[in-house]
């Protein structure tokens, strides 16, 4: 069975990445909480919004029944010619008429409003989704580190009370986290919206800047012409300041700290003052109303550039808000994966291996003709010291050819050697190890009747023995 320790040091690599993955998406879960509540605002903002684009679809198909009733009725308009009325027909036609563009117009500025609605809801569903992929990454993340820290400590820390303390606090810091993190996703999603309406407004400015230039062309006799584009530029700086409005309210739904930035008030022009009653007088009172709508316009993004200013501000505090928990969260994981790496660095160091044979002290002998200390291996009297090393596990029997005694010794720890040049009339000769191959010096063992012998060298601080049986 895998130590602890060896655990740690086989799953280090793979406890770091999982660290990592799950530090890089602590933003998810907020954020993505955060999304779904602006989606929940935009779906009904929506639903809102359809709803009143059908009840404008019915009212321009009414007015519209009333205005092509009034205007193909040949007998109607001939009765009133007949009989003096023809001013009051005409007048109530182009009542009429006014009343239906209205209308349309109303209905074409709140399905302009849908489809800004729509594109938005679309975009949000993106990002939505890939915070879902994220959080999934983040939760397997999460899920592994569960099961890497189950799996090292086999059951819960009760025996580590630290642990537990270490768990706490980085539980606590998370939350504190979390909560810094969703403020700091609601105010960059509020100055969004709140950037998002000032490009708004710059585009309405720019559309009342085009209408004060065709009104200009009105007064100077421009006629129907410079009327039409004098409208159609005024209808797109009221549909951009409707959009403006619209990102406002979004703004304000995500923060309510953004307060109001004041209303916002586009002059409209008339089929009566427009076509019946143009004159230079008409024009030029027109003209001042335009020109108070750019003054209105601009107050309103004044006060809009105020709250981003604001909310700009609010983020920078927010942001380094984060950055200290951020980094009390990133010492507090870090104190308890360094606690629980301790836990695992000393644990099993006491039921470590030890040798289950005993030390010996070899004394060496200082020379030739220093004898070796006794030692006595298996009731053999052997003028030698114990080798170093543990001993193998089997026995060698050998019988020797004079006495017929069959004798039981335990295998030396040293490597055999060969003297293939002892002459047993001499009492030293020269022999080679067949371990290191180097010269040595033989001789028999004392006491011997020339036929068991033992060898002994001294080489280099080097001592090799050779006990056996010819």
């Amino acid at each position: 069975m895998v130590s602890a320790p060896e655990s740690v040091l086989q799953h280090a690599a793979l406890h770091a990445q999982l660290l990592s993955t799950i530090a890089s998406l602590d933003y998810v879960t907020p954020a993505l909480a955060e999304q779904n509540r602006h989606i929940d605002g935009l779906e009904q903002k929506l639903r809102d919004t359809k709803f009143r684009v059908t009840r404008l679809e019915m009212v321009t198909k009414k007015e519209r029944k009333e205005h092509e009733s009034l205007r193909d009725s040949t007998t109607r308009r001939f009765a009133a010619r007949m009989t003096g009325r023809k001013d009051k027909f005409e007048a109530k036609a182009s009542k009429e008429e006014r009343e239906y563009v209205e209308a349309l117009e109303n209905e074409m500025r709140e399905k302009k409003i849908q489809e800004t609605v729509e594109t938005l809801l679309a975009e949000a569903h993106v990002v939505r989704e890939d915070l879902q992929q994220k959080l999934q990454q983040h939760q397997r993340a999460q899920q592994d580190l569960n099961a890497l820290y189950s799996k090292i400590f086999d059951g819960p820390t009760q025996a580590y009370p630290e642990d537990d303390r270490l768990e706490y606090v980085v539980k606590s810091t998370q939350d504190r986290y979390n909560e810094i993190q969703g403020r700091l996703n609601t105010e960059s999603q509020a100055a969004r919206f709140l950037l998002n309406a000032d490009k708004s407004l710059d585009q309405c400015l720019a559309f009342i800047e085009s209408a004060l230039g065709y009104s200009t062309w009105d007064m100077w006799g421009g006629g129907t012409m410079s009327d039409m584009m004098e409208r159609d530029a005024l209808s797109s700086a009221q549909q951009s300041s409707m959009r403006a409005e619209m990102f406002v309210q979004q703004a304000q739904m995500a923060s309510r700290i953004v307060g109001p930035i004041g209303q916002i008030s586009i002059a409209h022009g008339s089929i009566l003052s427009d076509v019946i009653f143009d004159n230079i007088f008409s024009d030029m009172a027109f003209h001042g109303k335009i020109k108070e709508s750019k003054q209105n316009v601009e107050a309103v993004q004044s006060n809009l550039q105020k709250e981003l200013l604001a909310s700009a501000q609010r983020i920078a505090d927010i942001t380094r808000e984060l950055s200290v928990e951020a980094d009390a969260l990133t010492a507090a994981r870090k104190a308890l994966d360094d606690y629980r790496r301790s836990i695992f660095d000393h644990a099993g160091v006491d039921s470590i291996p030890q040798n289950d044979y005993p030390s010996s002290r070899v004394e060496m002998p200082r020379g030739p003709q220093d004898p070796p200390p006794s030692h006595v291996v298996s009731g053999f009297q052997g003028a030698y010291a114990p080798p170093l090393g543990p001993p193998p596990p089997q026995y060698v029997e050998s019988v020797s050819p004079v006495s017929g005694l069959l004798q039981s010794r335990k295998r030396s720890m040293f490597h055999p050697s060969v003297c293939n040049n002892l002459d047993l009339g001499i009492r030293q000769s020269l022999c080679s190890c067949s371990r290191c191959r180097a010269d040595i010096r033989c001789r028999d063992r004392p006491g011997a009747k020339g036929i068991d012998f033992v060898v002994v060298f001294y080489l280099a601080g080097h001592e090799c023995m050779l006990s056996g049986l010819v």
